[in-house]
C-alpha cells in the first residue's frame, strides 16, 4: 500500500502494549468464506451474508473473530449434521464478536452462516461511501484491520482463505472484485442484478476488495493476463498512460520472478474518494485519481513518474503481500519495503531516462534523516491494537526496508539476491513469513552471511556512522574503516543503540582507483590503493545505508573534485554533511564550502538534495541580518545555472532542472525577477482561452511562487481553476497553493475551505500539511487548526488523524510553539499518530538548538565570502 499519507517524512518512536488479547485464538482457522453483499448507495447501508469454512483445532463451545460497526441479525453454526443457533457477543474494544452456542462443537470442520447489517460510513475505510459526479459509489479500503466493518472475519493476516463473493447492485452499475465476473443475473429485486465473481486464490482477510458503481475501463494484456484500468465514465480519457505502464510493468516482473503473475487477471481502479494513496488488493488494485490519471496531452513528466512508481510498487506486492504475506504485522516490511525495493527495477527499463537510481538514493535519505532521531523505532517493532499496526506503516517500513535490501543487494550481487528472493516466494507462496525465513533462504542460496548484515538492521533503530581514514606511506596509500559511536541529532549517544557493532557491506572508491567493498563489523577494514588519494567517497555509488563521517578538509576536497563523483555519491555527500551539522558534528561553513562546489550542477536529483538544504538554512539558520546576504549568495550560485537553461524548452533538451532552478531562486533567494517572471507568466497562463505552451512541470512550480505575497484577486483565480480542473493534476496545481499564500485573511478563507464541503475528506490533512510547509503561514495555520480542530475532526474522523499532518507540526522551530503542540494534543489524543507526535516535537527541539548554534556561523561563513 502507499499509505494515505504518501511516503511523507513520518517518524514513530517505538512503544510496547501488552495488548495480545487483540489477538485472535489460533483454535479456530477459516479454509474459505463464501460472501454476498448488498449495498443501498441511497441510504449508505449494506446488508450481508455470509458462509465461513472452518476448522476447529479443539473442541469448543465459542467461536471469536472480528467485527466492528455491524449488526447481527442470525448466526448458526453447523457441525456434520447438527445445526445451532448462536448467541452473539461484542466487545466493541477489542472489534471482536463472540459466537456461542449450546452443545460444544467437536474439533473438525463447522460452517458458520451469518446474516448482517453495517453502513458505508464516510471514513474511508472498510466499505465505504464514495461520492463524484452526483451520484455515489462503494468502495472498500479493508488494510490493516477494516475488513471487519465489512464482514465479520478472522481478520488476521496469517489467517489466509480463499473467498468467492458476490453483490446485488443498481442496474446500470458495475462491480469490480478480486476475481473475473464469473455471472451476472438479474435480481433479486426490481432494478437490481447480480454479479458473481471467481473464487480467489488463498490470501489475508485485509486483501478483499469490492468497488460498485458506473466505472468505465480501458483494456490491455500483458503475457495473457488481461489488464483493466478503469475510472468513473469522465475520466476515462485519462487511463491511457497507466495502461501502457501496467503492461510493461508485468511483462518485467514475468522476467525478473520464477513465479509468473500468480493471479487470472488484474484491475486497477481509479476511486474518487480514496484514504490511502494505492492499495494492492489481489488482482484489483485501488488508486486515488491523481496518482492513476493523466491527461494525455498536458500531464507533467512528474505525474507519469508517479504514476509508474505507484503502479510498480502496488503491482509488486502482488508477489511481495499478497502471494506471500507477512505472519503479523510487525514484518509489514516484508509487504512495503520490498515493494519500494522493487518498484524502481521495471521502470530503469521501460524509462531509463527517469533515472530511477537517483530516486533509491533520495528515498535511502529519507530513511536515514527520521531513524537519525531518539524516537526512531527498529524495522521489526511490536504493535497489537488497530492504531499501533497503523502506525507502523511509515518510512522506516517502507524507504529504511527498501534502502537495506538495495545494500545487501548490491553486495552480495543482483543475480544471487534475485536468486534468493526467488526461493523465498517459491518456499512461501500462498503462506505467510517472518523476516527469519527471507533472510535465511537469502543466506542459503547466496552462501554470504545475510543474516548477520539484515537481522542488524531490521531489528536495531539507528543509522551507523562510518569514520574513513587515509594512510600515505611512501605514495602508497590505504584507507582504514572504521565505525564511530551512534548518536542521535543531537549530539548524544544512545545507549539503547550502541550496545554492539553493526556488520556494515561498505564499497569505497577513491581519486586513485574504483569502488571497492568490505565488510565493517568490529574491527577496522582496510583497502588498500596503489597512490595515495587526495579524496575518498566513502558510499561509492550512494547504497549504502550509514553515514559517512567525513573531515572537513576531505570535504572541502571533494568539493574540489565534486565532478569526479557520481549523480548518486554526490547526492549522499550532500546529505551526509547536513546530517553532521544537524547533529552539531560538523559547523554550518562546511556544508557551505561543500555547497559552492555544485555551481555546474544539472542534475535534478542531486539539485533537490542541495536545494531542499539550502531552503532549511534560508528559513532557520538565517538572522535579520544575515538573511539579504544569504540570499544574494543562493542567487549567486544558481543564477548561471538559470541564465543556461532559460525560462522556455528548447529542441531537444533532456528534462533540464527548470523548475527546481525557479523554485529556488524564488522561494529561497526571493529573487524579485524571477518572482516577477512566474507571476507574470501564471497570470498569461490564466488568461489563455486555450491551452498555452507552458512547460506543465515548470507550470506547478510557477504557479506556486506566484501565490508569494499574492492577493485576493489571485486566490479566486485559482479557486476558480480549481473547480474548473479537467483532470486531477490541473485541479491539485491550484488548489494546494491556495496554501501558498500569506495573507492573514487568505490564510483564514484557506482553512474555511478545507473544513468545508468542497475539499474531499481525502484532501483534508494532505492541503492542511501544505499550509504547515508555508513558514509565512504556518503560525495563523497552528492557531486555526486548534480553533477548528473539533470542526475537522467530525468531518474527517480517522482520515484527518493522518500522520502526515502531525507530522508537518515538526517544521516549527521554536519552543513555545513545541510546548503549545505538547499541551494541545495531551488534551486531543490522536491514536493512530502518537508516535509522530513525538517525532515531530524532537523535530522541532533540534531545529531550535540548530538555530541557536549554527546561526552566528552562518553569519561569519558569509562574511568570509565577502573578504
Amino acid at each position: 500500500m502507499i499509505s494515505r499519507f504518501y511516503r511523507p517524512f513520518v517518524l514513530l518512536v517505538l512503544t510496547s502494549t501488552p495488548a495480545f488479547a487483540q489477538r485472535l485464538p489460533e483454535t479456530v482457522v477459516p479454509s474459505h468464506y463464501d460472501i454476498a453483499v448488498t449495498p443501498n448507495l441511497q441510504a449508505a447501508t449494506f446488508t450481508g451474508t455470509e458462509r465461513i469454512a472452518v476448522t476447529l483445532k479443539k473442541p469448543s463451545s465459542t467461536i471469536v473473530l472480528n467485527a466492528a460497526e455491524i449488526e447481527f441479525d442470525r448466526v448458526t453454526i453447523k457441525a456434520g449434521a447438527a445445526i445451532q443457533e448462536a448467541r452473539v457477543s461484542l466487545d466493541p474494544t477489542k472489534e471482536q464478536a463472540t459466537f456461542t452456542v449450546d452443545r460444544a462443537l467437536a474439533a473438525g470442520t463447522a460452517d458458520i452462516t451469518i446474516e448482517y447489517r453495517g453502513t458505508l460510513n464516510d471514513q474511508l475505510r472498510g466499505l465505504y461511501l464514495s461520492k463524484a459526479n452526483n451520484r455515489r459509489y462503494a468502495v472498500t479500503q479493508l488494510e490493516a484491520t477494516d475488513a471487519r466493518r465489512m464482514f465479520p472475519s478472522f481478520d488476521e493476516p496469517a489467517f489466509k482463505a480463499t473467498f468467492t463473493l458476490s453483490a446485488t447492485i443498481d442496474q446500470g452499475d458495475h462491480a469490480i472484485s478480486n476475481g473475473a465476473v464469473v455471472s451476472d443475473t438479474p435480481g433479486p429485486g426490481a432494478g437490481k442484478h447480480t454479479v458473481k465473481f471467481d473464487t480467489t486464490p488463498k490470501m489475508s482477510t485485509y486483501l478483499v476488495a469490492l468497488a460498485v458503481g458506473d466505472f468505465e475501463c480501458q483494456s490491455g494484456a500483458a503475457d495473457g493476463t488481461p489488464i483493466r484500468i478503469c475510472s468513473t465514465p469522465d475520466k476515462k480519457g485519462q487511463t491511457g498512460f497507466a495502461l501502457e505502464a501496467a503492461e510493461a510493468i508485468l511483462r518485467y516482473y514475468n522476467k525478473y520472478y520464477a513465479v509468473k503473475y500468480p493471479f487470472k487477471k488484474l484491475d486497477v481502479v481509479a476511486v474518487p474518494d480514496f484514504a490511502a494513496g494505492a492499495m494492492e488488493n489481489t488482482a484489483a488494485i485501488f488508486y486515488r485519481e491523481t496518482l492513476l490519471l493523466a491527461d494525455p496531452k498536458s500531464a507533467s513528466t512528474s505525474v507519469r513518474k508517479q504514476i509508474g512508481v505507484v503502479l510498480a510498487h502496488e503491482m509488486a506486492h502482488q508477489w511481495f503481500g499478497d502471494l506471500v504475506t507477512m505472519r503479523w504485522w510487525d514484518d509489514i516490511w516484508l509487504n512495503e519495503g520490498f515493494a519500494n525495493w522493487m518498484e524502481t527495477k521495471p521502470l530503469k527499463t521501460w524509462k531509463p531516462d527517469w533515472h530511477m537510481e537517483l530516486s533509491e538514493v533520495q528515498s535511502n535519505q529519507g530513511a536515514m534523516f527520521l531513524d537519525s532521531l531518539k524516537t526512531t523505532r527498529p524495522i521489526r517493532a511490536e504493535a497489537w491494537t488497530p492504531a499501533e499496526i497503523s502506525e507502523l506503516f511509515d518510512a522506516i517500513a517502507y524507504q529504511k526496508g527498501a534502502a537495506v535490501l538495495r545494500m545487501v543487494e548490491a553486495w552480495v550481487g543482483e543475480d544471487a539476491f534475485r536468486a534468493g528472493v526467488n526461493a523465498y516466494i517459491d518456499r512461501f507462496k500462498y503462506g505467510n513469513a517472518r523476516a527469519e525465513d527471507f533472510w535465511g533462504t537469502l543466506t542459503e542460496v547466496t552462501g554470504k552471511p545475510v543474516d548477520k548484515v539484515m537481522s542488524g538492521f531490521v531489528d536495531r533503530p539507528g543509522v551507523p556512522v562510518v569514520d574513513p581514514r587515509v594512510q600515505c606511506e611512501t605514495n602508497r596509500g590505504s584507507v582504514a574503516i572504521s565505525q564511530q559511536a551512534e548518536s542521535s541529532t543531537s549530539g548524544t549517544t544512545s545507549t539503547s543503540q550502541s550496545s554492539s557493532p553493526w556488520t556494515i557491506p561498505v564499497c569505497v572508491k577513491t581519486s586513485t582507483q574504483p569502488s571497492a567493498c568490505t565488510v565493517v563489523a568490529s574491527t577496522p577494514a582496510t583497502i588498500r590503493a596503489d597512490t595515495c588519494p587526495t579524496w575518498v567517497m566513502a558510499n561509492a555509488g550512494g547504497r549504502g545505508y550509514y553515514r559517512v563521517m567525513y573531515t572537513p578538509e576531505m570535504i572541502r576536497s571533494l568539493a574540489r573534485a565534486i565532478d569526479a563523483l557520481a549523480p548518486t555519491e554526490r547526492i549522499a555527500l550532500l546529505a551526509d554533511e547536513w546530517a553532521h551539522v544537524r547533529a552539531g558534528r560538523h559547523e554550518v561553513g562546511t556544508f557551505m564550502d561543500l555547497a559552492a562546489g555544485f555551481t555546474n550542477e544539472r542534475t535534478p536529483d542531486v539539485l533537490v538534495t542541495l536545494l531542499d538544504r539550502l531552503a532549511i538554512i534560508g528559513e532557520v539558520v538565517t538572522t535579520d541580518e544575515s538573511r539579504s546576504k544569504y540570499r544574494a549568495w543562493v542567487a549567486s550560485l544558481l543564477k548561471p545555472a538559470m541564465e543556461e537553461v532559460g525560462w522556455t524548452p528548447r529542441a531537444g533538451e533532456n528534462e533540464p532542472p527548470r523548475d527546481l532552478l525557479v523554485s529556488a531562486l524564488g522561494g529561497t533567494a526571493r529573487d524579485p525577477e524571477t518572482i516577477q517572471t512566474a507571476r507574470r507568466m501564471v497570470l498569461a497562463h490564466l488568461d489563455s482561452s486555450a491551452n498555452d505552451a507552458t512547460d506543465p512541470t515548470l507550470l506547478n512550480a510557477l504557479v506556486s511562487l506566484a501565490a508569494i505575497d499574492g492577493d485576493t484577486s489571485l486566490y479566486d483565480r485559482y479557486l476558480a481553476r480549481s473547480k474548473q480542473a479537467r483532470d486531477p493534476e490541473e485541479h491539485y496545481r491550484y488548489l494546494y497553493a491556495l496554501a501558498d499564500f500569506s495573507d492573514p485573511t487568505l490564510v483564514r478563507r484557506t482553512v474555511d475551505y478545507i473544513v468545508g464541503p468542497e475539499v474531499r475528506n481525502q484532501d483534508t490533512a494532505v492541503f492542511l500539511a501544505r499550509l504547515f510547509s508555508n513558514a509565512d503561514a504556518r503560525r495563523l495555520a497552528w492557531e486555526l487548526l486548534q480553533a477548528r480542530w473539533d470542526d475537522l475532526q467530525k468531518k474527517s474522523g480517522q482520515v484527518f488523524g493522518s500522520p502526515l499532518l502531525i507530522s508537518s507540526l515538526g517544521q516549527f522551530c521554536d519552543t513555545k510553539t513545541r510546548s503549545e503542540i505538547e499541551t494541545f494534543f495531551a488534551r486531543h489524543k490522536v491514536p493512530e499518530a502518537e508516535r509522530t507526535l513525538q517525532q515531530a516535537l524532537e523535530r522541532i527541539s533540534e531545529c531550535a538548538a540548530l538555530a541557536a548554534s549554527q546561526s552566528p556561523k552562518l553569519t561569519a561563513w558569509l562574511e568570509s565570502q565577502g573578504r
